[in-house]
């Protein structure tokens, strides 16, 4: 098998699985690979390329390190380089900052995505918002273009990664994601699974347990069933994963540490 830097990470693991501890080698951010839900739902969005970028390093550095543990790989040439750091030049303003710290957040163990977007909500669309981080949070950043913003991400220094994010000019106000829409109230979807609806409840658990629990969860649901949630917070993260699995969600704010869900097909 030939890897380039355009492979996807899955691809690489369906050819041999041994690859991931070659990986997780190389960045502490990568050993979520080893848990097999994760692995799953992260590996078959993030490229060769994408993942030096995640773990710091060029694509030639990663392809490398492949090589070096008897992976065949094709290089990047030094003018595809050349491209890349061009097209890596910064076009984004940067005159009007509002920035916020996601390490301390993570190192206490919270999830940053409600602090970013409460921060956003209160920006106007001249200003532009840097998150400092120690690794570049695809997840968050892809939510945030659906959403109408544009981003921009620099490693000012090693393990520091610095992440401009700016509301596009031509984006319109947001809409509800489609996982948030409710055809049918919390209330009627209790009655329409009552006897076919299975219960977790990821209150005590440490991100990003919560969301690997509910995947694994709904893995192992049945035609007709559903999964009833006990959780803190409406799960932003998963939101995008729950769409691409053709999921429906329903929620029921009960205090503020406290939402219960309901996750179905109809």
């Amino acid at each position: 098998m030939k890897i380039t830097s355009k492979t996807k990470i899955s691809k690489i693991i369906t050819y041999d699985k041994q690859v991931i501890d070659v990986i997780a080698s190389i960045n502490k951010h990568f050993k979520k690979l080893k848990n097999p839900i994760l692995c799953k739902m992260l590996a078959s969005r993030v490229s060769v390329a994408d993942a030096a970028k995640i773990g710091g390093i060029s694509t030639n550095e990663f392809l490398n390190i492949l090589k070096n543990n008897g992976y065949d790989v094709e290089l990047e040439s030094d003018n595809k380089n050349k491209i890349e750091t061009k097209q890596q030049a910064s076009t984004m303003k940067k005159d009007k900052l509002v920035t916020l710290d996601a390490r301390p957040i993570l190192a206490g163990g919270v999830d940053p995505f409600d602090e970013i977007m409460k921060t956003l909500k209160t920006m106007s669309d001249d200003q532009t918002l840097l998150i400092i981080n120690t690794f570049e949070p695809l997840p968050l950043l892809n939510i945030l273009k659906k959403r109408g913003y544009n981003f921009e991400t620099q490693r000012p220094e090693a393990g520091i990664v610095h992440c401009y994010i700016r509301k596009s000019d031509e984006a319109i106000s947001d809409q509800p994601a489609p996982a948030e829409e409710k055809e049918q109230s919390f209330e009627d979807l209790e009655k329409q699974f009552a006897g076919k609806m299975k219960t977790v409840d990821v209150r005590q658990m440490e991100m990003p347990m919560p969301m690997v629990t509910i995947l694994e969860e709904l893995e192992k649901l049945s035609e007709g069933e559903a999964l009833y949630v006990y959780h803190k917070r409406l799960p932003q993260y998963l939101l995008p994963e729950l769409e691409n699995r053709q999921f429906k969600l329903a929620e029921k704010k009960i205090d503020e540490d406290n939402l219960e869900l309901i996750i179905y097909k109809s």
